[in-house]
């Protein structure tokens, strides 16, 4: 690969197949070329940020926090499909928060930028980058399920479940650990492909599996939410008024779930893909980064109010309530009931026209 950072040539991007024991003998990645790693590239590059540094760590504490009630309850209905794709979903999650929040946070605290600490940098980008991707292929999945809920198929899903969630797994691996990362840099309050070490073009730092993870998966994922919220209104609408509105009431947990999913991975994504290509006022490119925080941490909280089984459980951990049989747990809004409910729906519908 041709390199020439001071001659003014034109130089090739950066290999999209990069596992991460191959990076540290790149030259586009030596920050030795300029100045020695450590403090001094602090110094002079970093800027910090304690306030925003704070929020991150405090936003990831508090949600690592929340999480732990959901996750004993997903554990226990991890014998249904739909749960366990919400708790592999939740580990990912975790493991994110870990990096773009925890991790960030503490790197803005000090003013952190990638030469100053270039392994540590490294693996928080790189692993939040993997667990972006592989919540993006979860989320397909689950909305995938509920839409085979919709039309009375989830067995066929149901018998590959574990076999979607390995590839999962290992697609979030691949972008962890195979291509190029994000990394950390507190001069602009975010994470990009560029470590800005000064004297490499921007173009040559480029992840094109992670753009087509972002227009593709997360653009797809959005339309089948979309899709699944327009036909369950089509199909309650054309029901008489009350029992319609009384439908309506009962989904309308599933509804806001998937409007704030939709909401902050579309914004996430889109914003990442836009701040690593073109010129981006500071502000988007925080709100971008605040966006890809949401979108991790905002599950918990959206299970802890709108899913009635993982409050059920949450009460008997903390001991208000008598103990749970999974076994005899209907699965309520989101499963079970769920579909019950739009097999009602759709029959309804199919006899009126």
């Amino acid at each position: 690969m041709s390199f020439a950072p001071t001659t003014g040539e034109e130089v090739s991007e950066v290999p999209q197949w990069l596992p991460i024991w191959e990076w540290p003998s790149m030259p586009e990645y030596n920050c030795s070329r300029v100045r020695p790693v450590g403090a001094e590239w602090t110094e002079s590059k970093g800027h910090p940020h304690p306030y925003l540094g704070y929020w991150s760590v405090f936003w990831g504490v508090t949600c690592e926090i929340f999480y732990v009630p959901c996750i004993y309850a997903l554990f226990m209905e991890r014998k249904h499909a739909c749960y366990r794709i919400m708790l592999w979903l939740a580990i990912i999650d975790i493991i994110a928060i870990l990096c773009n929040s925890i991790g960030f946070g503490l790197f803005m605290i000090e003013g952190t930028v990638f030469c100053s600490r270039p392994w540590s940098v490294w693996l928080v980008g790189c692993v939040g980058l993997g667990m972006w991707c592989g919540a993006c292929v979860g989320c397909l999945l689950l909305v995938t399920y509920r839409i085979f809920e919709l039309m009375n198929m989830s067995k066929r899903f149901e018998s590959r479940t574990n076999i979607l969630i390995v590839f999962a797994s290992c697609y979030a691996l691949y972008f962890a650990f195979l291509t190029p990362p994000i990394l950390m840099n507190s001069e602009y309050n975010a994470m990009f492909y560029d470590p800005f070490i000064g004297d490499v073009p921007s173009q040559v730092y480029v992840n094109w599996p992670h753009t087509a993870n972002n227009l593709l998966i997360v653009m797809t994922s959005a339309s089948l939410y979309i899709f699944l919220i327009v036909v369950l209104l089509t199909k309650q609408g054309a029901m008489s008024s009350e029992a319609g509105r009384a439908r309506m009431s009962a989904n309308a947990p599933i509804f806001v779930q998937a409007s704030l999913i939709c909401v902050f991975n579309v914004a996430a994504s889109l914003e990442y893909i836009y701040m690593n290509f073109f010129p981006t006022p500071q502000i988007l490119i925080e709100l971008g980064h605040l966006s890809w925080q949401i979108s991790h941490g905002v599950p918990p909280f959206i299970y802890l109010l709108l899913n009635k089984t993982v409050k059920r459980h949450t009460k008997y951990m903390f001991g208000r309530k008598k103990k749970i049989s999974p076994s005899k747990i209907s699965l309520t809004t989101t499963f079970s009931q769920w579909r019950t409910r739009n097999r009602e729906v759709w029959q309804e519908f199919i006899h009126q026209y």
